[in-house]
């Protein structure tokens, strides 16, 4: 009736698991002591680091796109829920995202990535190996007559899936640019100025 027991239920407040244990037999718990951290693998979230440089492009309810390192091409949905007021000293912000649709192979402490979308607009892009770097510049190939080509310097933008941006493309618009090959062409060019 009122005495000790050797045993006691504790209920949680969610269901879930237990992802930490902060007690062990025999240790006296007081009331305010925090005895097991719980996780509701329903309803987790991904916890980004974003340079401060960009917080200005982030808002509440934004919509993006996270894909862990083992499989970049499974994109996970999101939405921004919550940005922290705070830098850290690495200059980053903690930015809160909730996933749209709940997956079992998403975990609590998996890394992952993001894509931001931040604008939407149109630009002029070229596949990544056509644009080469000579002395901290940017140059393509175009092709003057038959088996003759031009260095051309172009000033590039952002690089996803594989295009570079070209910001000066349309100067180039009338002229076929070599895509494929363009470091072999600068090493051959090279050689026989050498």
């Amino acid at each position: 009736m009122g005495g000790i027991s050797n045993t006691i239920r504790i209920y949680s407040p969610i269901s879930g698991f237990v992802s930490k244990v902060n007690v062990n037999v025999g240790k006296y718990v007081s009331p305010s002591e925090v005895m097991f951290e719980l996780i509701d693998p329903t309803d987790i979230h991904l916890n980004l680091r974003v340079f401060e440089k960009d917080l200005g492009k982030l808002y509440i309810g934004q919509e993006i796109m996270s894909y862990t390192n083992n499989a970049p091409d499974k994109k996970y949905p999101c939405k921004i829920i919550l940005i922290n007021k705070d830098v850290s000293v690495e200059g980053t912000i903690q930015v809160h995202c909730h996933f749209s649709k709940y997956n079992p192979l998403l975990i609590p402490g998996l890394y992952m990535n993001a894509d931001i979308q931040i604008d939407n607009k149109k630009t002029n892009a070229l596949p990544e190996d056509a644009i080469i770097t000579y002395h901290s510049r940017q140059y393509v190939f175009t092709e003057i007559e038959k088996n003759k080509f031009e260095m051309q310097e172009v000033n590039i933008g952002g690089t996803k899936d594989g295009y570079t941006a070209v910001l000066n493309l349309d100067n180039l618009r009338s002229r076929n640019i070599v895509i494929k090959g363009a470091y072999a062409l600068l090493m051959k060019l090279k050689n026989k100025e050498e």
